[in-house]
């Protein structure tokens, strides 16, 4: 008992200093609202489960898929492990270290063999005089946390690229379903300008016109073609799979739901974007360690508690205490470099802090208008289609008839090409906001550690 309270007493006698910088979240100008009007305020957060609204079960399976088998998650989720560890070791010297010293000797004389074995356990504590113990095992604990962050992040990139991915791979789908189908409308008018030729009622150079039509329109059908299992080939390794392991497909590209979905006030982003924790969390980290840098110029204090129990009187715990007492000299600027780099290093997490912060609002508001205007197009290029469908069945009738010359039918076929295609363009590009802002406002991230 004695022994403990002489321990006890040492210890109590030696008050810590904390060296580390107070922190502060750094002020970065905030909007009080969106700038885009379409992004109404909502009170709760997005869906956890956000893909679920456009309704496509394929999507909700790879999404699944992808958290799953994704190889950059799972690298990610590896890191997370080497943080963990690296945070362990962070916090050891908070802790005694003990070891076991032994001696053994086996000598031989002429009465026979001799045999001489002796042990003892040694253990030492480093005093944490200027909590830099402490602050190295709250850093470790800080960087954990931004390796989760990080995961995180990525997790709401994969979810984001697989649905990118998807969208793209229905969107050249219907694009070669039109392709297919305007091959089929360039075939049938070039039966009919043969037919037409062969009565001398158009020239050779309708003809060949229309040749040109076809050969063209089988080209960039072939190419679409390339294009649907390029796409699937992406798709596939967003899920961790060889390439063309499956089929991807099985859902309209026009069955695809368009959400509404509204934002909380740009502040919620600081709570609600993984990426601005994480770079947080860098920063918290760094400013301990300032306080690391600072306590490296004073004294260390390194006490043996063998020392200590073998002598456990006033005079000896002062002698064992002062045997290990050491106060940096001349370091050759060693400390003060080490603290330079520490407080130039967190002054760099400052501004990439802000910079994370306002590159989200950026981001928010990029998909918002991404958003609404390929609304407004989309709504229009609706009508556009309508008008050049029904403009290029007038004219192939009235061609048929004689009553328009081969220009002029020539004129509403490509347009209704072109119309279609902008019509699927459009559809991806709000598709692709939705997605983008969903990841831009966290996605429903959830900031619980796991």
């Amino acid at each position: 008992m004695k022994n403990k309270l002489s321990i006890t007493s040492a210890t109590l006698l030696l008050t810590a200093c904390n060296l580390v910088p107070e922190y502060h979240r750094p002020v970065v100008e905030t909007p009080a609202q969106w700038h885009d009007a379409s992004l109404t305020i909502a009170k709760t957060a997005v869906d956890p489960s956000w893909w679920r609204a456009f309704g496509s079960a394929k999507l909700n399976h790879l999404i699944t898929e992808s958290l799953i088998y994704n190889n950059d998650l799972a690298a990610a989720r590896q890191r997370v492990e080497q943080a963990r560890a690296q945070a362990k070791i962070a916090g050891a010297n908070l802790w005694p270290t003990v070891g076991l010293q032994g001696d053994f000797s086996d000598t031989h004389n002429n009465n026979g063999d001799s045999q001489k074995e002796s042990g003892q356990f040694i253990a030492s504590y480093e005093v944490d005089l200027w909590s830099a113990n402490r602050a190295r095992r709250d850093a470790g604990s800080a960087r954990l946390l931004s390796s989760v962050f990080t995961r995180d992040a990525l997790q709401l990139v994969v979810m984001s690229n697989v649905s990118q991915a998807y969208f793209n791979l229905l969107g050249l789908v219907e694009r070669k379903r039109i392709a297919t189908e305007f091959l089929a409308n360039v075939t049938y008018v070039m039966a009919i300008i043969e037919v037409r030729f062969q009565a001398g009622a158009v020239s050779a150079l309708d003809v060949a016109q229309q040749k040109t039509e076809l050969a063209t329109a089988r080209a960039s059908l072939d190419l679409l073609v390339q294009q649907v299992m390029l796409a699937e080939n992406a798709l596939a390794i967003l899920l961790g799979h060889p390439p063309l392991q499956t089929s991807y497909l099985g859902e309209y590209f026009f069955d695809m739901q368009l959400p509404v979905m509204n934002a909380q006030q740009p502040i919620a982003l600081l709570e609600r974007r993984p990426d601005v924790r994480q770079s947080e969390m860098d920063l918290i980290a760094a400013n301990l360690d300032i306080g690391v840098a600072r306590a490296a110029f004073y004294p260390k204090l390194q006490i043996s508690l063998d020392a200590l129990l073998a002598s456990p009187q006033p005079a000896g715990v002062a002698l064992a205490m002062a045997s290990t007492l050491t106060q940096p000299l001349f370091q050759g600027g060693r400390l003060e470099g080490g603290l330079a780099y520490a407080q130039a290093r967190n002054a760099e997490l400052v501004e990439i802090y802000r910079k994370t912060l306002l590159t989200a609002f950026k981001e928010v508001e990029d998909a918002a208008a991404v958003r609404s205007n390929s609304m407004r197009r989309l709504q229009a290029l609706a009508d556009a289609v309508d008008m050049a469908r029904l403009a290029y069945q007038l004219s192939l009738d009235r061609y048929r008839l004689g009553a328009i010359d081969y220009q002029t039918l020539l004129s509403t076929q490509r347009s209704l090409l072109s119309a279609e295609n902008s019509q699927v363009q459009a559809r991806q590009d709000l598709l692709v906001a939705l997605v983008q802002l969903y990841q831009a406002l966290g996605g429903g991230w959830s900031s619980k550690v796991s």
